[in-house]
């Protein structure tokens, strides 16, 4: 499992080992697709209001301000 660590310059940063480097690498195509879309649908379970609404202003080429 990757490992979460403060960052000092603030937000997080990962640590990934090889062995899980070498499994991301074994997955097919499809797998590594699926595997992101996974991924994103779980972070929009996270995002307040807020930040739906900073996303959409930023895919529209928007300040986030």
């Amino acid at each position: 499992m990757a490992e979460r660590l403060a960052s000092p310059q603030g937000g997080y940063r990962y640590y990934v080992s090889d062995e899980q480097l070498a499994a991301f690498a074994r997955l097919t195509p499809l797998q590594r697709l699926e595997w992101v879309e996974a991924a994103r649908e779980f972070t929009l379970l996270g995002q307040t209001p807020e930040t739906r609404a900073r996303h959409q202003r930023l895919r529209q080429g928007k300040s986030i301000d």
